[in-house]
Formats: structure tokens, C-alpha cells, sequence
């Protein structure tokens, strides 16, 4: 169903469409971009209140994932920098975009293009582990695109030996 013209998802509504597969999704917006007409939506039920503290909370804080997801999406951040606020993520909880920079504990900014050199703030021991955290958050890329290179060329070795 097309929106008229001036009309847009809001985030935090609650809608429900269809795919083009047939498929029937509901849930809230919690990104939408007009020119591109791309739909972010939370899966997240919203828990009742008699679930408890901690189930509200465990939903509140996907939410806050998402929406943290979905803002670096729409402010143009490269796939690189989402995945590594996620890895930072992972590790200290304090951590929030600002426009296009990671911001951790309030006391470290990352920018782009997020490498250890791109790690700013007051020296001591705040930035040094988030320079260790973004230090070992590399390696691991690179050796999981050595892995999948590696994988890559098996096929071709094997069928080279068996021609």
C-alpha cells in the first residue's frame, strides 16, 4: 500500500503490512527513510506489565539496540563502524553514536574511517582499552577474511589435482 504523498511511517507506530512474498509483518518502526522508501520495524512484543522488571528491560534494551542500528543506517555509517560499535557494544554498555562518531563512556569519540589512530580522548585507561578493543576487533575481521579466502580457493585447489 502506498503512502500518499507527504505521508511516512512515524517511528514508534505500530503497523502491520505485506510483502511481496505474501509475507504479513507487524511490529513498530523504528527507522523510516522517505527517498529510499525503506521500513525498519521491531519484532519486539511489547512485554506486560506483569512479565517483570527484568523481561521489560531485556526488551527495552533490544529496542535501544535496534534503534541504535537504525540510526547509524540512516546517518550513512559505513558497515565497518556499525560493526564495530556492535563489537565495542558487546563489551561496555556506554557506548552511543553522535552524527557519525562512536561515542564510549562519554570519555572516548571514535571517528571515521574507526581505526586505533581514530581513537580520541584524555589519555589513561579508558582509551587504552578502547584502543585494545578496537585493536583485537581488526584482527579478528582480517582473520575471518583469511578464513573465508582460504575456504574460497579449496574448491578450485581439489579440482585442480583431479584434472
Amino acid at each position: 500500500m502506498a503512502a500518499p504523498p507527504g505521508e511516512y511511517f512515524s517511528v514508534g507506530s505500530q503497523v502491520s503490512c505485506r510483502t511481496c512474498q505474501e509475507q504479513r509483518l507487524q511490529g513498530e518502526v523504528v527507522a523510516f527513510d522517505y527517498q529510499s522508501k525503506m521500513l525498519a520495524l521491531s519484532d519486539l512484543p511489547r512485554p506486560p506489565k506483569v512479565l517483570g522488571l527484568q523481561l521489560a528491560s531485556k526488551a527495552r534494551t533490544e529496542k535501544e539496540e535496534k534503534l541504535s542500528q537504525a540510526y547509524a543506517i540512516s546517518a550513512g555509517v559505513s558497515l565497518e563502524g556499525q560493526q564495530l560499535f556492535q563489537t565495542i557494544h558487546k563489551t561496555i554498555k556506554d557506548c552511543k553514536w553522535q552524527e557519525k562518531n562512536i561515542v564510549v563512556m562519554e570519555e572516548v569519540v571514535i571517528t571515521p574511517p574507526y581505526q586505533v589512530e581514530n581513537c580520541k580522548g584524555k589519555e589513561g585507561s579508558a582509551l587504552s582499552h578502547v584502543r585494545k578493543i578496537v585493536e583485537k576487533h581488526f584482527r579478528d575481521v582480517e582473520s575471518q577474511k583469511i578464513l573465508q579466502r582460504s575456504q574460497a580457493q579449496q574448491p578450485q585447489k581439489e579440482a585442480a589435482l583431479s584434472s
